[in-house]
């Protein structure tokens, strides 16, 4: 009974690694190869957390993560920008939003 129990935990274990494997690669081709897209969109909301880190060799810290939001019709899409990219939107600044998966890439306000 032992043995049969210790291969079930195993076989378990590894589907687990499986699925988290396969979670990774996908969401990976999400941010990197999905296709360009562009869209007028709006800033409608900045928000700043701070979020606990965690290192090999060193105390845990904590480090500042910054997101942005826009209403792209009728769609809100978030995404995570660093500080002087963060600081440079204004709430309710309009313009043309180019983004591929999660990843932003440019957003020029309209003049």
């Amino acid at each position: 009974m032992a043995y049969w129990s210790g291969i079930i935990v195993n076989d378990l274990f590894g589907l687990l690694g499986m699925i988290l494997l396969m979670s990774i690669i996908v969401r990976l081709m999400y941010r990197y190869f999905s296709k360009e897209k562009q869209e007028t969109a709006i800033v409608i909301k900045k928000q700043c957390y701070d979020k606990q880190g965690y290192r090999k060799h060193e105390a845990s810290f904590l480090q500042k993560e910054y997101v942005i939001t826009f209403q792209c019709g009728d769609k809100q899409r978030h995404f995570t920008v660093p500080k002087f990219s963060y600081e440079k939107y204004k709430i309710n600044q309009k313009g043309d939003l180019r983004y591929q998966g999660s990843r932003l890439i440019d957003f020029k306000e309209r003049g």
